[in-house]
């Protein structure tokens, strides 16, 4: 799914922020050792001015907050793909790092910050079809864990973008049903139904709260 949660102005901070210790990001693929998955750079670092605006707009954001309920919201790190740079299909580790941590994703994210690149779409494999998306700058993808993905060869310029993963107590079934009563919803306030808006935002709240806390 496509998700808009950073202003232009707040990517173009991201991007005055963007890192000057860039590592190889096979670093962080255990599976590079093994056969050509993975090329690209990604940052050693994240300043603590980025990680805090982008998980407040994490949190903030209706979408995320009405259907997934996010408990933990991490915010890794910047990465690039230049011209050839490329991220075969592959499921995400669902134990955070440090593993003594104990914290288990269930969602990850991608928040795109720029456009100026041909190639280099977002795979990924969903119960029915296989999707290829291109965000805007600002807008991030969000997925479950589960769902193979990957990044397609970059053919021109460079796709910069932020990295991470939240962990949530909603279980994909029930979240499923939070995007239906949030659609719904959605509806009723576009056509200013508002004795429906209060029933559905009481139902919705309600859900958030009992499968959020669960």
């Amino acid at each position: 799914m496509l998700v808009p949660v950073l202003t232009p102005e707040e990517v173009k901070f991201c991007l005055d922020n963007w890192s000057s210790d860039m590592v190889d990001g096979t670093e962080s693929q255990p599976l590079s050792t093994y056969y050509n998955i993975k090329k690209n750079t990604q940052s050693g670092s994240l300043s603590k001015e980025v990680r805090q605006l982008v998980t407040d707009k994490l949190y903030k954001n209706t979408f995320i907050d009405s259907v997934i309920c996010p408990k933990d919201i991490h915010v890794n790190f910047f990465n690039e793909y230049k011209v050839g740079d490329h991220y075969k299909k592959h499921v995400d580790a669902f134990k955070a790092h440090p593993k003594s941590s104990n914290i288990f994703f269930d969602y990850g994210f991608s928040i795109c910050l720029d456009d100026d690149f041909d190639g280099g779409e977002f795979i990924m494999e969903t119960e029915h079809t296989e999707l290829a998306l291109k965000p805007q700058p600002g807008q991030a993808v969000v997925f479950p864990v589960i769902y193979p993905h990957g990044v397609l060869p970059v053919t021109r310029g460079s796709r910069k973008s932020l990295i991470g993963w939240l962990s949530t107590n909603v279980s994909y079934e029930q979240s499923y049903i939070l995007r239906k009563l949030y659609d719904i919803n959605n509806h009723f306030i576009k056509v200013q139904d508002e004795s429906n808006i209060l029933r559905a935002t009481l139902v919705q709240t309600y859900l958030k709260k009992h499968w959020g806390m669960a």
